[in-house]
């Protein structure tokens, strides 16, 4: 009976000692890792976290567009992408497929359904440049013909008022009427676009 007792606890004390061990190993480590370890005042608060969502990112290679599934890193000059305040990332290979994400969102992903976007970027059609969707001015382009853009139908981005004047002034099937603000977005527009996405 004694001998048993002894054993049992020569086994309880070894696998102590193991554990002791292997929890040491995993606390421990060389200097360089304990500077790796991110602590407390380096992981980011949900305000750096949500002030992120506000700025736009460099698009993936191997992102898909959310609406009809191309590559929009392929289109540097046309793609556009958004954010969900819930933290997702949203990308697209042109506007007119960021138009129809951007009017019903849970259409194309339940879990943003009636989603709250922290920011929506878009390419301005004549410098290229990225701009913000809420700030920028569209063109309701009903032409394919006149635009060499992915996917052929898109409403049109410009950064100025004035320069959206200009290219509809161009046209005689345009009119001021087809200037028009995000917030101008409804399911008409969408489906105009990407009517078959919805079907």
């Amino acid at each position: 009976m004694t001998r048993r007792m002894l054993t049992r606890r020569r086994l309880v004390v070894a696998a102590a000692g193991t554990l002791t061990a292997a929890l040491a190993g995993c606390a421990g480590g060389t200097d360089d890792a304990a500077e790796e370890t991110p602590t407390a005042t380096t992981t980011a608060t949900p305000t750096e976290s949500s002030a992120a969502l506000t700025d736009p990112a460099s698009v993936p290679e191997d992102a898909s567009c959310a609406v009809c599934n191309m590559m929009p890193a392929k289109f540097p000059d046309y793609n556009a992408q958004l954010t969900v305040e819930a933290g997702d990332r949203v990308f697209f290979c042109s506007s007119g497929c960021f138009a129809a994400y951007y009017v019903d969102p849970g259409h194309f992903e339940s879990a943003h359904e009636g989603a709250t976007f922290a920011g929506l970027w878009v390419h301005d059609h004549e410098t290229k440049e990225l701009i913000d969707a809420r700030s920028a001015w569209f063109v309701r382009e009903t032409n394919a013909d006149r635009v060499a853009d992915p996917m052929q139908r898109n409403p049109l981005p410009f950064a100025a008022e004035s320069d959206a004047q200009a290219y509809v002034d161009e046209y005689d099937d345009l009119s001021e009427s087809d200037i028009l603000r995000l917030t101008d977005f409804d399911m008409d527009l969408a489906t105009f676009y990407r009517g078959r996405f919805f079907e």
